[in-house]
Order: structure tokens, then sequence, then C-alpha cells
């Protein structure tokens, strides 16, 4: 692709003759040409789209970012990485087509009008980082798709790869609303310094709906999160000693209180067989319930519920 800006490891050396990378701020820059397309192609970027990306460094995904004719809302933490992109993308920033935010991007305001996220984050912002943005899309802000950089052991929880074993909270709940693809994996020695540890492309797509099966309706959602959390404090232990326990913060689902709750989730242990559930569920642990089971359980839970 031919770059208007500055070449990858030009923009990298540029901004490394300045400051070196840091490992507190988790800095390794992509430097891998192919790999920074393929971000932008999964996202599926171009003219009309504003897109968020955390954790600018020297600018190489941003550059691939404004090439597509997006415009770009960059945020990075590091005050000198930020003068660098403060001189390269000068031109862009004047005319409106780069917007730079000097901030921590689990604090700052995302812009209302973001569609789009592509992002090389620091792997320690990863599950904070996510849990921001979907409650972004939450708040009637939609997304169109996220992808993201990732540590591959990260991806694989997050996309649930490895079956029961790969089960939590963060996929599950993640997968109530979202479409999680596991992409390329890409080598340490693509980044700048590279990492100990291999990363992954992941892409995340907004569900229009859950299909429930038996034409269930969906359980609300805030109410699942909370039983799924709260299942796997001790994901050892059976769902018949998990279900009963109270989720925290119950009170903040509209009607719903500790009381509703235990009288609830023992009123579905007395019954055992429901449909569409797996028989002797509440013998499994939680991480042996599918995305589809946790949100069926729900469902049965708020019918046994006492008004």
């Amino acid at each position: 692709m031919s770059m208007s800006y500055a070449d990858t490891a030009s923009l990298i050396e540029s901004l490394m003759a300045v400051k070196n990378p840091t490992k507190k701020l988790g800095q390794h820059y992509l430097k891998d040409d192919e790999v920074l397309a393929a971000a932008v192609e999964l996202g599926g970027v171009g003219k009309g789209d504003v897109v968020l990306e955390v954790g600018s460094g020297p600018g190489t995904l941003t550059a691939h970012l404004l090439n597509s004719g997006a415009k770009v809302v960059a945020v990075e933490i590091d005050a000198v990485a930020c003068s660098h992109l403060r001189g390269v993308f000068a031109q862009a920033i004047e005319s409106g087509d780069l917007t730079l935010l000097n901030g921590d991007a689990l604090a700052i305001q995302f812009p209302a009008d973001i569609t789009h996220v592509v992002a090389n984050i620091p792997f320690q912002i990863s599950s904070p980082l996510i849990d921001r943005l979907l409650k972004h899309h939450r708040s009637g802000r939609g997304l169109t798709a996220i992808v993201l950089l990732l540590q591959d052991e990260f991806a694989t929880r997050l996309a649930m790869l490895d079956g029961p074993t790969s089960r939590g909270p963060l996929g599950i709940t993640t997968a109530f609303e979202w479409r999680v693809e596991a992409m390329q994996i890409v080598h340490s020695h693509a980044f700048t310094p590279a990492p100990a540890v291999h990363s992954r492309l992941v892409r995340l797509t907004p569900l229009q709906g859950y299909e429930m099966p038996d034409d269930m309706a969906v359980p609300n959602l805030k109410l699942a999160r909370m039983v799924v959390r709260e299942c796997f404090v001790e994901r050892r232990k059976k769902m018949r000693n998990r279900i009963t326990v109270i989720p925290k913060r119950i009170a903040r689902v509209k009607g719903w209180y500790a009381k509703a709750w235990r009288a609830a989730a023992k009123a579905v242990l007395r019954q055992e067989h429901f449909p569409a559930l797996p028989t002797g569920w509440y013998e499994a642990r939680p991480e042996q319930l599918s995305t589809t089971d946790w949100l069926v359980l729900v469902a049965h839970i708020e019918a046994c519920k006492e008004e």
C-alpha cells in the first residue's frame, strides 16, 4: 500500500530516537505492514467512518487507518508519543481527519460519534478496556465493529476457543451481545520490542439479537451478566451451590432484591428439569454451561420470581 506518511519502520525509528518503549505502558510497536493492513481490513473501515485507536505509539496503525479514508480518534497516554504524532500527522490534525487525545483510555470520555474501534492495545488493559467499549456500545452509541490485537491467551478466553476449559465470565458475557472471532495469530517478531508472547487479531461484531431455543425470550442481560460473574467466583463448585448465592449489586436490576433472588433460585432448583437446559445442569460446574445455557437458566429464574 502506498502511504502518504513516512513508512512503518521510519515512524518507529523516529519515536524511538527520542524515547525508548516502556514496559510499564505495555509499549510494543507493531511493525508488520501485512498485519497492520489486516487489522484495518477486518474492521471494514472507510470513508465516513470514525475509528477509535487506543495506544497509537509511533502512528503505524494510525497511518493505515487514515489511508482507508476514515477519520481517526487516537488516544495516547504517553506525552512524548503524542508530541511525535502531532509532528507526523500535523496535516491530518489540521484537516480534522485525526483527533489526538492525550490521556488514559480507561478514564477518558470516548467521543459519541465513533463507529469502529481498531487498536493494538497494551495487554494489561485488555479486560477493562473491552468492558468500557461494550458499555459505550450498550449506552446506545452503537459500534459497527471492534478489532483488537490481544495477547493470544487472552484472545483464546475471550473467544472461548478451547471449549469449557476456556469459558469464563469474560467470554460468556461478551457472547451475550457480540460475535467474537479470533483471527490470525501474530508472532512476537512482528513487534518492536518483541513481547514474550504471541498475539492474535480479534474481531467483535454486535449481534442483532440472541437466538434463544424454543421461542424463549432473552432474559434481562444485566441480570444475566451478574449471575455469570457471581457463579464463577468459585468456579470449582457445582451450580446447585453457586446459583443460590445472591449476585452482588442485584438491587441495581429493576424489580430484583436479595430475598426475591433467593426464593427464585430455590424454586428453580426444586424443579430441576427445565426445557432447553441440559439434564443435571445443577451438578455441572459453571464452565460446563454454554452461553445459551446461561441465558436459558436466567430466563427460568426470572419466570420463577414471585411478584
